[in-house]
């Protein structure tokens, strides 16, 4: 191996390590982001819901809403059923993350939720709408409480 060979490898070594540790400091930051990202849009996605149900006030009424099916009728029950899979879908979504992060800031918002769409969740009807998976975590996390 000639000098100006063994200089080549050792350049050519260096730039493919300060390549691996520039891609490793991207993945980093990459990561950190996304979850700032994720948190900023499911914000966002939540504040929409919300003022959906400052419209509706009785959407956010658990006597309304763990009777349903009596308490609402004709186009206002249809317009619950669609806040309620909303609001479920939004948990999933937030679930389907699987960022702890996210999870220690919107748990309580998905146990929230789940307490007060339960019986909508529950209903056979809507039995194929969500991930076993996620269904699990529900029912699990209803059962601690």
């Amino acid at each position: 191996m000639t000098t100006i060979e063994f200089w080549n490898l050792i350049v050519d070594s260096v730039a493919t390590l300060l390549a691996a540790a520039a891609i490793l400091i991207y993945v980093i930051f990459w990561f950190r982001d996304k979850t700032t990202n994720s948190y900023d849009v499911f914000d966002a996605t939540y504040m929409e819901l919300l003022k959906i149900a400052m419209d509706n006030p009785s959407f956010r009424n658990p006597e309304m809403t763990q009777n349903y099916e009596t308490a609402f009728s004709g186009d206002q029950k249809i317009r619950y059923e669609l806040y309620a899979f909303m609001c479920w879908n939004f948990c999933e979504t937030i679930f389907d993350k699987q960022d702890k992060e996210l999870m220690k800031t919107w748990s309580v918002i998905i146990e929230s939720e789940s307490k007060l769409h339960l019986v909508w969740f529950t209903n056979p009807e809507n039995n194929n709408k969500f991930k076993r998976s996620f269904k699990e975590y529900i029912l699990k996390l209803l059962d601690n409480n």
